[in-house]
């Protein structure tokens, strides 16, 4: 029974230090979130100086007069580069009306041009010609004979149209 009461002595005493130990953590957790607050603050002040300092320097009024200065800027480059772009030979009262008559008449004469498909003559492909009929050559020959050089010709070529190479020559 002593030792019973000895125990739960020791079990609360155990728990007693448990607790001041907890404690002494949270007290030493809070102190270390109080001083990264202090840092946190004292680098936003030394920010909320500095910016200041850089606001006295910039001016609205002189950002907008800035900004105004660049648009006139742009403005005289665009000036210079519409006078050097200018053609010489090109008026600059360009009747529409008349450009457009122009254009109907060469659609009018491109249709002339196209065939039955629609496609301009220009744009349809050569039509091959008959060099069997232009240069008077005998026709091929006709019979076993053919057929048995035919079969030699496709023995002897392989599937790129190359002449093949014998078995032969490949292993010895």
């Amino acid at each position: 029974m002593r030792v019973l009461k000895q125990k739960r002595m020791y079990e609360g005493q155990r728990d007693m230090l448990y607790n001041q130990t907890f404690n002494l953590d949270q007290v030493a957790f809070a102190s270390e979130g109080i001083k990264d607050a202090q840092q946190t603050m004292t680098a936003l002040k030394s920010a909320n100086k500095e910016l200041k300092g850089m606001m006295k320097t910039v001016k609205i009024q002189d950002i907008d007069s800035l900004q105004d200065e660049m648009m006139d800027l742009m403005d005289v480059s665009n000036e210079i580069q519409e006078t050097l772009g200018r053609s010489y030979n090109v008026p600059d009262d360009i009747d529409e009306d008349e450009l457009m008559g122009e254009l109907d008449a060469l659609e009018a004469d491109m249709g002339m041009e196209t065939e039955s498909d629609g496609v301009p003559s220009y744009l349809q492909p050569d039509k091959e010609p008959d060099l069997d009929s232009e240069l008077n050559l005998p026709s091929a020959p006709i019979g076993q004979a053919a057929a048995a050089a035919g079969r030699n010709n496709a023995q002897t070529e392989d599937e790129l149209g190359l002449p093949a190479v014998p078995r032969a020559s490949i292993r010895g």
